[in-house]
């Protein structure tokens, strides 16, 4: 079974901006779109194992990805909810519409500023348009009544923007929630935050959630932007079998020791123990808990 009820699976790689927080300009792994039956192959494996969510992206925009309401509709047909995070640029109407239709539950829209800030960070995208695709869609899921899809919108304040101004600009749009996180280093990828050197577990290797990348290696981290990590293909083995196989087995035991110098993790300041929280602020999780996943928060085990 799996270690929670999500898996994510990253059907595109590539992304249409270039932006300051994020590391792609280290990227070496392909730059890819996922087959429709591979993707359908790991959602029916999913299903089997016990999954309630998918979530259809990693590191790439998943509007890039022509088929992503089909890959949505997929797992719709099988009763899973559903979850992307966009930077909305591409969000024309008929693909809003589109998204609505195939049964999208949850969006997320990062917006890392607002107007000039925005496009400091967004290098490649406009503040102007993206805000008038996000507000389009606000307009046509409020007309979806009851089958609305959930909106929320993450935040990571880059140029000493306030919590409070973040705050009055967007919670005076019809969304579900906001999140304002402080920036972190995408395990090495860049250094926004110090790398502690007394760390902790961040449970991901016992609790998930699966993560799968566009070429259909498995990792065990989210921040894993380059593929580090690999604990298995699923293109030569079943997710069933990479969850009980010795790579992750090794991990495992490795983050249960606190030894973690060869791994990624070694470089990663989420793993910092420190009295700061990551999450700046939350109107989902008024109490701002730490090792959570920032989509279905589901509580990691810590150690």
């Amino acid at each position: 079974m799996l270690p929670n009820t999500e898996i994510r699976i990253e059907t595109v790689s590539d992304c249409n901006s270039h932006c300051t927080i994020c590391p792609r300009e280290k990227m070496t792994r392909p730059i890819m779109t996922m087959g429709k039956l591979h993707f359908e192959y790991l959602v029916d494996q999913a299903v089997d194992l016990g999954a309630a969510l998918v979530t259809p992206f990693g590191h790439g925009e998943p509007l890039l990805d022509p088929k992503i309401e089909d890959r949505i509709q997929y797992c719709t047909n099988y009763g899973l909810d559903t979850f992307i995070t966009t930077n909305a640029s591409l969000l024309t109407m008929d693909r809003a519409k589109a998204l609505l239709d195939s049964g999208l539950g949850h969006i997320r829209f990062s917006c890392h500023g607002i107007g000039s800030d925005y496009n400091k960070v967004h290098r490649g995208l406009s503040w102007d348009e993206t805000l008038s695709n996000i507000e389009m869609f606000l307009e046509l899921n409020a007309a979806c009544n009851f089958d609305s899809c959930v909106v929320s919108v993450s935040v990571i304040p880059m140029h000493d923007e306030l919590v409070g101004d973040i705050r009055t600009f967007w919670e005076s749009r019809p969304i579900d929630f906001l999140e304002i996180w402080r920036p972190h280093g995408w395990a090495g990828g860049r250094s926004y935050r110090s790398v502690e050197t007394r760390k902790k577990s961040c449970g991901r290797p016992f609790n998930g959630p699966i993560q799968i990348m566009a070429d259909g290696r498995f990792i065990a981290c989210c921040f894993d932007f380059n593929g580090e990590l690999v604990i298995g293909d699923t293109h030569t083995s079943s997710i069933d079998f990479i969850l009980n196989g010795e790579p992750l087995r090794r991990l495992r035991s490795k983050h249960e020791s606190g030894d973690l110098k060869g791994l990624l993790c070694e470089r990663c300041d989420q793993l910092n123990i420190e009295d700061k929280s990551p999450l700046l602020y939350s109107s989902r999780d008024n109490t701002r808990e730490v090792g959570k996943t920032s989509s279905a928060k589901t509580k990691l085990k810590e150690m």
